[in-house]
């Protein structure tokens, strides 16, 4: 969750200082990770805003299933958390691109296009930044093996 509403406000911010990285965003893929807005950024719309939270929440539940679920020692948990940062990300670009290629009425070539591009471009946002995450799950090890006192 913290990264995502990180990317909510300071997403534009990383853009301007490094601009290579809105490269992606040129050719109508989505930008970055999906940020977590309480109200429209510029003249996006509500319908943006509200895919851009969806998107962050399918992140975020995610990671918080797979560190929850998951089974293993300390490594084991940190590639999971990883992985499933990385799979949360190319989930939320898949729902991104779906909304994009419906707002712009995108044909089947360019709808395909679309929503494969975005797919890669989560899962390598999602490899770039999973390591966070994967540190995060680390906290939860041992917490299941913990004795409770009464």
């Amino acid at each position: 969750m913290l990264i995502v509403s990180a990317f909510g406000m300071f997403g534009t911010g990383i853009a301007t200082a490094a601009g290579y990285l809105a490269v992606p965003s040129a050719v109508g893929l989505p930008y970055g990770l999906p940020g977590l807005r309480l109200v429209p950024l510029g003249e996006t719309g509500w319908a943006f805003t509200l895919t851009e939270n969806l998107a962050a929440l399918v992140l975020a539940g995610v990671v918080a299933w797979v560190t929850v679920h998951r089974r293993g020692g300390a490594v084991r948990a940190f590639f999971a958390g990883w992985g499933a940062f990385a799979l949360g990300a190319g989930a939320a670009g898949l729902l991104r691109a779906v909304a994009v290629s419906q707002t712009v009425e995108a044909g089947p070539g360019a709808y395909a296009g679309l929503v494969l591009g975005a797919l890669a471009a989560g899962l390598i946002w999602g490899v770039i930044l999973g390591w966070a995450a994967g540190i995060a799950t680390l906290a939860s090890v041992g917490a299941e093996t913990a004795p409770v006192r009464a």
